[in-house]
């Protein structure tokens, strides 16, 4: 009895093959039910694969769906809130990159005046002394900018507190340091010989108050300026990073609903063309079931094996005659091995045909419309009335 299981479980079944298996159950009889079950499950289990990844979009596009609607009021509380504080339109940053330009030109100036004093620390070398100077102007700048926003971050008292004592002992070194620089400066000149020194002997209380605030207003000024920009920078980012959030699930919000009916109604529509397709493969199966049942295939005759084979013998013969038969006589037998070898597997195929050379082999039956019958002219005659002047 013919087996099925194996052409079917084929992932490569083509429908020319689905023809041929159907007309060879057919022409053998076999039970076409489960034939039938085969093809559903086999279009059942393609479909239940194919529909893997519009599944897994539709859920990822589902759940995304969710997400934005619990997210949605959140962010719009924010952008509302944000709107109040800073305005419908979105704050500049020029005025946090002014700010930065300030605080980068006060680190210079302070670099520049601090550099002559590095000889108190030993340092003789002038580009080691403007390396020095820069050190020492970026540590007060950042100590002081510290300060600053520890005393604005502070949620009690006591974190104010130590934020006023942390910058009050800033304050009291650059105090010193400036003191420590006007002294130098006077006792410099006055080795040079410079009437410098001179003026800065009989004013020392203005010389004091210039070199203290010389020393201590440009760190400050640098820490007020880049905690200034950074509050202009961090407004104008925030403002346009709420905005885009609370616009981006706006969108979302509608766009989601509509993917997601767009990728269910693919869905559904794939899931259509299969259940079609599964009805076309079984309707082709029945119109050659059928074909198979009721009209057979011929076997293919002795003779045309013989004559196949015959001829596949003919046709390497010249093979033989390459070398020639008195070196190797044993080549005359190449042709005759040729034919027998033809016509082992020419007879086997003849008993044994493949589902497409049973189905091209169909004992085909012409069907013979007989002539249709002559039609005579049955037309009744018209009665003709005479007219005057015709003859009787």
């Amino acid at each position: 009895m013919p087996t099925t299981s194996g052409n079917l479980n084929n992932g490569n079944l083509k429908p020319r093959q689905l023809e041929a298996l159907a007309f060879y159950l057919g022409a053998h009889g076999v039970d076409p039910i489960s034939v039938m079950e085969e093809i559903e499950a086999r279009f059942v289990q393609e479909t239940s694969e194919d529909k893997k990844e519009p599944l897994r979009k539709l859920h990822a596009l589902e759940t995304k769906r969710e997400q934005v609607r619990r997210e949605r009021p959140e962010a719009e509380a924010v952008w509302t809130r944000i709107r109040k504080e800073l305005g419908d339109t979105p704050p500049p940053y020029f005025h946090a990159f002014l700010m930065a330009a300030f605080a980068f030109s006060a680190l210079i100036l302070d670099t520049l005046f601090l550099a002559p004093t590095m000889d108190i620390l030993n340092i003789s070398n002038p580009v080691l002394q403007y390396v020095a100077a820069a050190g020492f102007a970026a540590l007060f700048t950042a100590w002081f900018e510290f300060t600053g926003l520890q005393f604005l971050n502070a949620k009690n008292i006591a974190h104010k507190r130590s934020a006023i004592v942390a910058a009050g002992l800033g304050v009291f070194s650059l105090v010193v340091w400036g003191i420590l620089r006007g002294h130098q400066i006077r006792f410099a000149a006055g080795l040079a010989g410079n009437p410098l020194g001179d003026f800065l002997g009989d004013h020392p209380f203005l010389a004091a108050v210039f070199f203290i605030f010389v020393t201590l207003a440009t760190p400050m000024i640098g820490a007020c300026a880049l905690i200034y920009g950074w509050h202009e920078f961090s407004r104008a980012r925030t403002w346009r990073q709420v905005r885009e959030r609370f616009e981006t699930l706006r969108n979302a919000e509608v766009e989601l609903p509509r993917q997601v009916q767009t990728e269910t109604e693919h869905l559904h529509e794939f899931e259509k063309r299969q259940e079609a397709h599964c009805q076309e493969w079984k309707a082709v199966f029945g119109q050659f079931y059928e074909r198979g049942q009721r009209h057979g295939a011929r076997k293919e005759t002795l003779v045309s094996v013989v004559r196949k084979s015959a001829l596949g013998g003919l046709l390497a013969s010249p093979l033989a005659l390459l070398v020639p038969i008195a070196l190797v006589p044993e080549l005359i037998g190449i042709p005759l091995i040729v034919a027998m070898a033809l016509f082992v597997y020419f007879n086997h195929r003849r008993h044994h045909p493949s589902h497409e050379r049973y189905l091209a082999q169909e004992n085909t039956q012409f069907a013979v419309i007989p002539d249709a019958p002559k039609c005579h002219d049955t037309r009744i005659p018209v009665r003709r009335l005479l007219s005057k002047g015709d003859p009787q």
